[in-house]
């Protein structure tokens, strides 16, 4: 009985990959075949994570641009294929927290007192001006808490890498901020629950 080929040897990718690491002038031919072999697939697995073409498209063309600039870090124990689906897996996973940020800016933005409001409210403009007020009153490390948490969509640990405070003092900075800007201005806290906010 023979013994089993290493696995590098039967990955059918494996000379295309050799080729291509080794650069050469048909480094671009190989690349170009990899993507024919595999982009379908990935654009597949891609649209099944993010239940969208478009965007798996986008991220299809991320990964291969990645894989082309890090193929170094493909280590051949194991098939290339294999390696490119974590590889997607992955972007999916970046692509989806990129979403979830941006609905959370949505929501912040359409739920911020500081923005122009479609809702009828007596007074409103003299409202947003006592709120922009507020604002501009509280701590500036504790308004620039808030800010980066609720308009720029960074977690609580984000923000306490980028200005130097433990997450739980950053947490507690916007939970405080917030809560003193709905205590000066309780009509807005009236007018959110109208809106089931």
């Amino acid at each position: 009985m023979t013994a089993l080929a290493p696995a590098r040897d039967q990955d059918p990718d494996a000379p295309l990959v050799r080729r291509l690491k080794a650069g050469g002038p048909d480094a671009g031919h190989c690349f170009d075949q990899l993507v024919a072999r595999h982009g379908a697939r990935l654009r597949r697995r891609a649209a099944r994570i993010l239940g969208d073409e478009i965007e798996a498209e986008d991220v299809v063309q991320e990964v291969f641009t990645n894989v082309h600039r890090f193929l170094d870090r493909f280590a051949p124990d194991r098939p290339f294929s294999h390696w490119l689906s974590v590889v997607t897996l992955n972007a999916c996973r970046i692509e989806l927290r990129r979403r979830a940020a941006r609905t959370r800016r949505h929501d912040a933005f359409e739920a911020d007192p500081l923005q122009p409001s479609t809702t009828a409210i007596p007074g409103d403009p003299m409202l947003r001006e006592a709120l922009a007020a507020a604002f501009s009153a509280l701590d500036v490390r504790t308004r620039d808490c808030i800010v980066l948490r609720v308009l720029e969509g960074l977690s609580y640990q984000e923000i306490g890498q980028r200005s130097g405070q433990s997450e739980a003092a950053v947490k507690m900075r916007v939970l405080r901020g917030l809560r003193e800007l709905r205590a000066r201005h309780p009509q807005l806290a009236a007018d959110r629950s109208q809106r089931g906010n």
